[in-house]
């Protein structure tokens, strides 16, 4: 796909989201870093992947159904993916809320994405990094699908009834779900939060809302190149029936060339010519 289409895709994406703006944004908050923008002020959607007897629904997969710390791959996303640049036809997923390219890990503490780290030669999206498990009482699994047709596919990832690791008791806390898509075409990253809420423990503090949790991707050795964008690390900011939006942002003169492709850029510019005297 060439860049003109992508941009086109990418437009068309950020128009559609406009026009179905609404209340839920959870802050009406915006963070760019490392190449990317994230906004929550999108609409929320939800795909459905699981059903209630714990099996898929029609052309999706089950995974690390009754699992801790555990990932599964590489998983064939039916497209090629490009995440900081760099062409991934694979992912992994792991257990704990994140996407991997190139390997995976079973990490379970949770840690700033600027900072060095174990996992510091991996790429990952962090849809909600934690120590969750599905090995409690009450949780499920995770469930993936690639959905569309060539050219505007998705990669739906939904981590379905899992629980945060609780040393005490699995009952006291209550299950969350939430979903990471990547997109062809666009190379754009959405998080969606169905539900957030875990209720807390007599050990464990509340891990509602992403408390305890990290949100945001991160490129291989970030905390040297700086290639990471943070949504929040330990901060109760998600709230349910939200989602993020993350977006590669164009260099200044692919944009203009993908402006000129789009037929645009003498639009943009007329606006800057000085007036006659």
């Amino acid at each position: 796909m060439n860049s003109a289409t992508i941009l086109r895709h990418t437009l068309l994406a950020s128009a559609s989201c406009l026009s179905f703006m609404s209340a839920v944004s959870a802050q009406a908050a915006t963070v760019t870093n490392g190449g990317y923008t994230a906004s929550d002020s999108v609409a929320f959607h939800w795909t459905e992947l699981a059903t209630p007897a714990k099996t898929p629904v029609p052309g999706a997969t089950r995974v690390l159904g009754n699992h801790d710390d555990s990932f599964v791959g590489a998983i064939s996303l039916g497209f090629n993916f490009s995440f900081f640049g760099h062409s991934y036809s694979q992912a992994y997923i792991t257990s704990n809320g994140m996407l991997t390219f190139g390997s995976s890990t079973t990490d379970n503490i949770n840690t700033p994405l600027g900072s060095h780290m174990s996992v510091s030669t991996m790429p990952l999206i962090a849809a909600e990094w934690d120590d969750w498990t599905s090995t409690f009482s009450g949780t499920d699994g995770v469930y993936y699908q690639t959905l569309g047709s060539a050219g505007s596919r998705s990669f739906v990832v939904e981590w379905h009834n899992t629980k945060k690791y609780d040393t005490a008791s699995g009952s006291n806390s209550s299950p969350v779900s939430f979903e990471a898509v990547l997109y062809e075409g666009s190379n754009a990253i959405e998080l969606r939060y169905l539900d957030v809420e875990t209720g807390g423990s007599t050990v464990n503090p509340d891990a509602s809302r992403g408390a305890t949790a990290t949100v945001g991707i991160r490129n291989t050795n970030a905390d040297v190149n700086g290639q990471y964008l943070q949504w929040s690390h330990n901060q109760a900011v998600l709230r349910n029936e939200t989602a993020i939006l993350i977006t590669p942002v164009p260099e200044p003169e692919t944009y203009a060339m993908l402006l000129a492709g789009l037929g645009l850029l003498g639009f943009v510019g007329s606006r800057r010519r000085a007036p006659k005297a």
